[in-house]
């Protein structure tokens, strides 16, 4: 098990990797050749999903694999925001499949919000 300061080493990377991630532009002439595979790799670094897989696996396997990532709820959002992002990039036929994905890691966020405050209710 890490220990604290490693867990929260490693909660901040993600954060940098999303925030790098949202910062770059996406142009629709390098996105196919260059910046999808980018994109894809650093998604698989921190959260063992790539985007082919996330167009590929059920909406209840992509849900179980974001939930065992451990994001917190910041990090929710910046995964959905990124997964918006390059949506608007990508081909006509997956637009609205990523834009699905994004809501759900948005619901995610909601329902982890709502288990968390529960619990700190429950510790008091």
């Amino acid at each position: 098990m890490l220990s604290k300061g490693l867990r929260d080493e490693e909660k901040e990377k993600v954060s940098e990797v999303f925030n790098r991630l949202l910062e770059m532009p996406f142009v629709p002439e390098l996105w196919e050749s260059q910046q999808k595979q980018q994109v894809s790799k650093k998604l698989k670094e921190i959260l063992d999903l790539a985007l082919g897989e996330i167009e590929t696996i059920s909406n209840e396997e992509f849900c179980l694999r974001i939930k065992e990532a451990n994001l917190e709820f910041n990090q929710y959002e910046q995964f959905g925001d990124l997964l918006l992002k390059t949506a608007e990039v990508e081909e006509e036929e997956n637009i609205s499949f990523l834009a699905e994905r994004a809501g759900a890691v948005y619901q995610l966020a909601q329902q982890e919000s709502k288990n968390l405050l529960i619990y700190f209710n429950a510790e008091n």
